[in-house]
């Protein structure tokens, strides 16, 4: 893992990235995801743990309400095949 240590499920897809030095642990990603992929942290205080990320819509709702998105808390992972799908316009 990175020097900046990151809260996600070891496994090869990788949906979200919560970088710990910046997430405050407010949850409110927890709250909002619709497919409940993320769970809060039994620390208070710190970041939540992404829990299934293969059921992530990447719709963003984590970034949107994010207080620290600005600063680059949370991460989407958008797969390859959906980035090059928006690129040209297509529904994926």
């Amino acid at each position: 893992m990175e020097e900046n240590r990151q809260y996600m499920v070891a496994s090869r897809f990788r949906a979200i990235e919560i970088n710990e030095e910046i997430c405050s642990g407010c949850n409110r990603c927890v709250d909002i995801c619709p497919m409940d992929v993320l769970a809060p942290n039994q620390e208070k205080g710190k970041p939540p743990v992404v829990t299934y990320p293969e059921e992530c819509w990447f719709c963003g709702c984590c970034i949107d309400t994010c207080p620290v998105k600005d600063k680059g808390a949370v991460r989407v992972i958008i797969p390859l095949p959906m980035r090059v799908a928006a690129v040209r316009g297509q529904r994926p």
